[in-house]
């Protein structure tokens, strides 16, 4: 993917979903920008660490990658708001009924933290920024599957608000200007 980003491409669009993620919180802009341009990138999270936190930004501040990808839009007609990035079960599939658009990854990524978690609030699950080693089942993907209080690795949400400190956009909601259009 490298060579057709730094040799023939000029403008990308990102298209992520809105998904839960087990390693980093909520997987959107950013680590579709990262994950999705290069690869053996399934060893920063793997026995029940996370290596993600700084790892997503990092790849996703590369250039040309950086400066090429220029517009977000975050498909949140369908999500998955735990066992992500992958919905192994449908009772974890909701319907937020919105579409993200921007230039920021880091700003519509900041909003979609909110997005899963408030959902998995809303199921009574724990929150995604929940680090418990009580709610941690290392690799037990049958567990995770059967219960949203599981997790199989300890989520790095923080890679966002890392992200931003590398110049990718702003998490800060304060300055995050939204504008709702209903159709």
């Amino acid at each position: 993917m490298m060579r057709l980003v730094s040799q023939k491409l000029t403008k990308i669009i990102n298209v992520p979903n809105m998904k839960d993620h087990g390693a980093t919180g909520a997987t959107g802009c950013l680590k579709n920008i990262a994950y999705g341009s290069f690869s053996n990138v399934a060893r920063t999270h793997y026995r029940g660490k996370s290596h993600t936190y700084s790892f997503v930004g990092t790849l996703a501040s590369v250039e040309p990658l950086r400066s090429r990808t220029v517009l977000q839009i975050m498909d949140g007609l369908r999500g998955v708001w735990h066992g992500g990035p992958f919905a192994r079960t449908r009772k974890y599939v909701f319907y937020p009924k919105q579409i993200l658009f921007g230039t920021d990854p880091v700003a519509i990524d900041r909003l979609l933290l909110d997005i899963i978690d408030d959902e998995r609030k809303r199921h009574g699950a724990i929150s995604i920024y929940d680090r418990s080693p009580q709610y941690l089942k290392v690799d037990d993907g049958a567990a995770r599957d059967a219960d949203p209080n599981v997790n199989i690795i300890i989520r790095e949400p923080g890679h966002v608000e890392f992200a931003a400190g590398l110049g990718l956009g702003v998490a800060d909601k304060a300055r995050i200007k939204v504008q709702d259009i209903v159709v």
